[in-house]
């Protein structure tokens, strides 16, 4: 438990108040107008489908478009770990990690092919964004939505960035059974993550990166 928590504090102070702040600042800025934008799509093609009319009609189409933006709302909710671990993955993770090998006197990751960094970006964003549109209906639960949201992406997120880290040091197999080995310490950097989802890829990258090199 003392590394799982050395690592989430090395990562948030990296984040928050050290060399990764930028990268973070960066990729909320991204993925929150990504988000905002997928959002705002929707709903601008989705309202106009609901008629217009007076008497009854009238109430019932403000109804429908007061549903319709919660609907958006929480839909931009389920989009924005996907969104945001698309973008910290594809532009920022392995300049995080390679920052943070330096910083801690680890060794150096591997350099990960182009092709090989965009389909394991794919496989942590994918599963995410299909898991939490299926999840949508949990999400109008209060409580549930809560419960659901975090150990769903802190899964997910754990699973990938542990393995997306490992794999700078070993082949992807060996960093597959290190992931498995220590299934409960990856879950919880990965919860602790869930809870911040627009700083998640830089917090991830910079707490998995302390975790591996621990567990190692």
């Amino acid at each position: 438990m003392s590394k799982v928590v050395a690592a989430i504090a090395g990562g948030l102070k990296d984040v928050f108040f050290g060399r990764l702040t930028l990268l973070a600042l960066l990729n909320l800025v991204i993925a929150v107008t990504l988000t905002a934008t997928a959002a705002w799509a929707i709903i601008t093609h989705a309202v106009p489908l609901i008629p217009n009319g007076g008497g009854w009609v009238r109430y019932v189409s403000q109804g429908g478009e007061l549903l319709a933006s919660l609907v958006v709302v929480v839909l931009a909710i389920a989009l924005s770990p996907a969104i945001s671990m698309i973008v910290g993955g594809v532009l920022f993770f392995d300049i995080a990690a390679d920052r943070v090998e330096k910083k801690i006197g680890a060794p150096k990751g591997r350099i990960v092919p182009v092709h090989q960094a965009l389909w394991n970006n794919v496989r942590i964003a994918l599963p995410a964004l299909v898991l939490n549109l299926i999840a949508i209906p949990l999400y109008f639960i209060p409580v549930v939505n809560a419960i659901v949201f975090w150990s769903l992406n802190g899964f997910l997120m754990g699973r990938e960035y542990a393995t997306v880290v490992a794999a700078r040091h070993m082949s992807y197999a060996d960093a597959v059974k290190l992931r498995k080995r220590n299934g409960a310490a990856v879950f919880l950097v990965g919860l602790a993550c869930s809870f911040i989802p627009f700083f998640a890829p830089l917090v991830g990258a910079s707490a998995m990166t302390r975790l591996v090199q621990s567990l190692r």
